[in-house]
Parts: structure tokens; C-alpha cells; sequence
């Protein structure tokens, strides 16, 4: 392989991870070497990070928030403990990173939101930690500017008989990558992974999961539902591994999407890679435009076009954010589903 030729925006995130440690030096290596993802590296080849942050130049600021104030690198979650979580960025190049922990036996819940400005582009790393028998449910609210980057990655660590359910909802950017990958215990342990993408003209949103059962008995569940406007993309690629030793494992994976027109992309790669014998293990992948029945029978009631449309849409998006414990909370997301759908009527 040949000398690369790094851009403005490889560049900068070089220099701003010299001398970095742990995951920070290996990303700072892999992008001395080969640069910022492509479409010609199989994981990325419907999202191409480096074509997305040309443009881009300088360092901006980006980090965490905790109530609105800068938090140090790690934190731990108390019983009961609600957090509410900014992941903020300015223009430019930025990187965030942070711990949570969740000790054995505890219950907490997270509300995550990334508010990144135009011309940001954003490395973030969140790992989370949950001890045995501990719950935490995390919502994450992806209102991201239309001409930002970002590539959010969360590594969750799920013990003996805990919970971990999540329920993100992604309005896109120029290129948004949302990766989960779970390192699941299993012996009573129970994962639920939702989402909801809503895209209009020109936005692009990956959902990039993987699901890694280590020990038997454990349970994961995953709906991700989506619709596109035309000339905007949506991503699912989800990956359940499900190890020799980790016996009677219970996995389903979905993932449904609405074209809502013929110049609309949706690309969408399930996979399972299994290596135990007694397990129930099942993918479905199905994508479709609106019923032009439902919507003639709406309109006989006297409803526009639009508003139909946007009733069907929202109809079929909401089922993930079931998973969302708290009414109010599910109604604020489902609130502002509604206003992104009245914004694309």
C-alpha cells in the first residue's frame, strides 16, 4: 500500500490524538495508515466517513456534558440516579469520550442527546459498564445539524442477570454512524435494542450494532424501524455472534423501513454468526413504501395528504420507543418525530 495523502480533516485528527493511550492511539494509528473509513473497508461501505469530512479543517471543541457542565472521564450511576447526558460539538474536529458505570444490583437511567453544529465532525467513545444484576436504560436523542459528521460508538459490558435496554432515535446529518456493540454475559442477562431513523432529503444515518453472547441463558431483542425521504440514506447493519459456550441463548433482530419515494436509499445487512447447537435465534429484515390503501381511507375522513402521510409514518415508526420506560419521556421523543414529519410534509 502506498503513502497516503491525508486531508485537512485526517490531519487534524492526528494531531489531536498525539501521544494519546489506550483506544486513542489505535484510532490514531489506523487513520496514520489508511485514513478515515471508505466504502471500500466493508464495515463503512454504505457510509464513507472520509468523502463525508472533506471541508473540514480545523479542531472545534466537543465533549461531554452533565447538566450542562464539563464531567471528568468517568462516572458511576447511583440507585435510581437519573443523568442527563449532552454530547456537544462546535464546528470542527472533536473528540469525546467517557465511562459509565452501573454497579451490581443498581437501577438507572440515561437520557443522551448529541447536538453537533454545522461543519462539526465528532469521534466519540462511550463505554458503559454494567455490574451483575444491574439495570440501566438509556435514550438517546440524535438531533444532529444537517452539514454535521458524526461517528458515535458505545461499548456496553453486560454482567449475570442485568438489564440494559436502549432506545435512540436518529434524524440523521450529512453522515451519522451510530455503533453498539455488546458484550452480553448471558445467565439471566437481558438486552433490548431499539431505534427509529427519520430521514429527510439529503440526510444519512447508519444503525451498526453487534450483539456478542458469551454465556448461556442470556436474552436480546432488536427492532429498528426507519423511513427515507428521497436522496437521503439510511444504514442497518446488526450482527448477533452467539459463541459455543453461550447454550440457550434467545435472540431476534428486525429491522423494517419505509421508501418514501423511489429515490430513497435503504441499505440493510443482518447477520447471525452462531457456534452453539441449542439455541432461538432469528433475523427479518423487510423494507416498503406507505399503504396507498390506509392513506385513501384516511383521506375519505377528511385529512390532507400530508397529514395522513405523516400519521401513517408516525404510526409505523413508534414501536421501538416502547421500550422507553417512562410515559412522558416516550412522549417528548414521539413529540419531536411528529415535528421532524410536519417539517418533511
Amino acid at each position: 500500500m502506498g503513502v497516503i495523502t491525508h486531508t485537512p480533516a485526517e490531519q487534524t485528527l492526528i494531531d489531536l490524538l498525539d501521544g494519546a493511550e489506550d483506544w486513542r492511539a489505535a484510532a490514531r494509528e489506523a487513520v496514520v495508515k489508511f485514513g478515515l473509513p471508505t466504502k471500500r473497508a466493508e464495515a463503512w461501505k454504505w457510509s464513507d466517513l472520509r468523502r463525508a469530512t472533506q471541508g473540514i479543517e480545523a479542531a472545534g471543541v466537543a465533549g461531554y456534558r452533565l447538566d450542562g457542565s464539563a464531567i471528568g472521564p468517568q462516572i458511576t450511576l447511583g440507585a435510581g440516579e437519573e443523568m442527563m447526558l449532552d454530547l456537544t460539538a462546535t464546528a470542527g474536529v472533536g473528540i469525546a469520550a467517557l465511562e459509565i458505570h452501573v454497579p451490581a444490583g443498581q437501577t438507572a437511567r440515561l437520557i443522551e442527546r448529541h447536538d453537533l453544529a454545522a461543519g462539526a465532525f465528532v469521534t466519540a467513545r462511550l463505554e458503559i459498564t454494567l455490574g451483575e444484576a444491574a439495570t440501566l436504560e438509556r435514550v438517546v436523542i440524535s438531533e444532529i445539524d444537517a452539514d454535521a459528521v458524526g461517528a458515535l460508538r458505545t461499548r456496553v459490558v453486560v454482567a449475570k442477570h442485568a438489564k440494559y435496554r436502549q432506545s435512540a432515535v436518529s434524524f440523521g446529518s450529512k453522515l451519522s454512524r451510530h455503533e453498539t456493540h455488546v458484550s452480553h454475559a448471558g445467565e439471566g442477562a437481558e438486552v433490548d435494542l431499539g431505534a427509529v431513523y427519520l430521514l429527510a432529503e439529503g440526510r444519512h444515518a447508519d444503525f451498526t450494532s453487534t450483539v456478542t453472547h458469551t454465556g448461556a441463558g442470556g436474552v436480546t431483542r432488536q427492532l429498528v424501524k426507519g423511513a427515507v425521504a428521497a436522496h437521503a440514506q439510511g444504514v442497518f447493519q446488526g450482527k448477533f455472534k452467539v459463541e459455543q459456550a453461550a447454550q440457550q441463548t434467545d435472540a431476534k433482530m428486525t429491522h423494517r423501513a419505509l421508501m418514501l419515494s423511489d429515490k430513497a436509499e435503504i441499505d440493510a445487512k443482518p447477520e447471525l454468526e452462531i457456534y452453539a447447537d441449542d439455541v432461538q435465534c432469528a433475523h427479518g429484515n423487510a423494507l416498503g413504501a406507505i399503504d396507498e390503501t390506509a392513506l385513501f381511507y384516511m383521506r375519505q375522513r377528511g385529512l390532507s395528504e400530508a397529514k395522513a402521510r405523516a400519521m401513517l409514518i408516525e404510526s409505523f415508526l413508534t414501536e421501538p420507543l416502547m421500550l422507553i420506560e417512562s410515559e412522558t419521556l416516550r412522549e417528548r421523543v414521539t413529540g419531536l418525530l411528529r415535528v421532524r414529519l410536519g417539517e418533511m410534509a
